[in-house]
């Protein structure tokens, strides 16, 4: 019933998945429509990468060395990469045994994205550092924002990495190249999403005001 007394249909909502962490951070599908949810919270629990399959089907897919799991891709061959916090590290998911795959050596990761050509893009936080990892495992830093927290990250249709920070609230674009330009600077402290449309339409998501206040992150 709505505000001005008129009935209407609600939307239709299927649970899929009842974690037995207190948070459920990330969400991610492969080519098969596997569903794989990362889990964990601030204290006194496990990260833990759950996986629901199409038939709705769901299971604590595998536990990591961690307390959260913020960032999860999977790759052109429906691998699974996990990324945790704090101390971030990523684990690439093999037959539900969590492999040490990239050490980015910083606190925070907060997101992840696969390019075309195969590269694995880390959106960090702490020194607010985009990595870029080899299908091997190897990498190093690939762009520095100058901001605290590169906390969001997609692709475009063309390859250049959306990033969003924080504290600033930026929407960066960065090429294959490693050139970055700022996009838009919004009155809001931290992007926390962003996305591309197929118009190549950007998206944001923000939160926290700049001026006074506490920041969302430290």
């Amino acid at each position: 019933v709505r505000s001005d007394g008129r009935l209407f249909l609600a939307p239709v909502v299927t649970e899929m998945l009842d974690s037995s962490t207190p948070y459920l951070w990330t969400v991610a599908q492969d080519s098969k429509g596997n569903l794989y949810a990362g889990g964990g919270g601030p204290t006194g629990s496990t990260a833990k990468l759950f996986m629901v399959d199409p038939s709705g089907k769901s299971k604590v897919l595998a536990e990591v060395e961690g307390l959260e799991i913020h960032a999860i891709a999977v790759d052109a061959r429906d691998r699974v990469y996990a990324a945790t916090d704090p101390d971030g590290k990523v684990y690439r998911i093999a037959n539900g045994k969590p492999e040490l795959f990239y050490d980015p050596h910083t606190k925070y990761i907060w997101a992840m994205a696969f390019s075309k050509a195969g590269g694995l893009y880390i959106a960090t936080g702490d020194h607010g550092e985009i990595h870029k990892v080899t299908p091997d495992g190897k990498g190093g830093v690939f762009f520095k924002t100058e901001e605290t927290h590169a906390r969001a990250l997609a692709i475009d249709g063309t390859g250049n990495l959306i990033v969003g920070t924080e504290p600033d609230g930026l929407i960066l674009r960065i090429t294959p190249a490693g050139d970055g330009f700022v996009l838009y600077q919004t009155p809001k402290r931290e992007i926390t999403a962003v996305a591309v449309g197929g118009d190549g339409s950007i998206y944001a998501a923000g939160i926290g005001n700049k001026s006074g206040g506490t920041p969302s992150r430290s």
